[in-house]
């Protein structure tokens, strides 16, 4: 939305006296800081960092193959005419293939959230046997 507004806005001038930043010109192609995906023969694997939040604050969803993990912590403290306030939001979302989405589980243990996804039997590597033919 942000890249939307600022075409519609976009200075004519800006460019002329700054260099393009590849982190915010390509950031839709960048990889999800904190999200690490690989696979097992059986399984899988998603492990994302979501530090300071508690298990009943972390969503986790699987639609169409594309995973989500949404996760929010919000604390407040009054003390003797001060106010604090923090909240941390983590947000990753990635297409996966292969993957039993019903049979889908997952824990969170030290600020990250695993969720571990049986493969399909499909998905599962399979291994060839090769036969040498004799030549005539």
């Amino acid at each position: 939305m942000r890249k939307m507004v600022n075409l519609l806005v976009r200075d004519p001038f800006r460019n002329l006296f700054t260099l393009p930043s590849w982190d915010e010109e390509w950031e839709e192609f960048q990889p999800q800081r904190g999200l690490k995906i690989y696979a097992t023969d059986k399984d899988i694997i998603a492990e994302a960092v979501v530090a300071g939040v508690p298990a009943e604050n972390i969503e986790i969803e699987i639609e169409n193959g594309v995973l989500t993990i949404k996760a929010e912590t919000k604390e407040e403290k009054k003390t003797k005419g001060e106010y604090h306030a923090s909240s941390f939001k983590y947000y990753y979302t990635t297409a996966l293939s292969g993957g039993d989405w019903h049979k889908a589980k997952a824990e969170v243990k030290n600020g990250i959230v695993t969720v571990t996804i049986p493969k399909t039997e499909a998905a599962r590597p399979k291994k060839i046997t090769v036969k040498a033919k004799e030549s005539k």
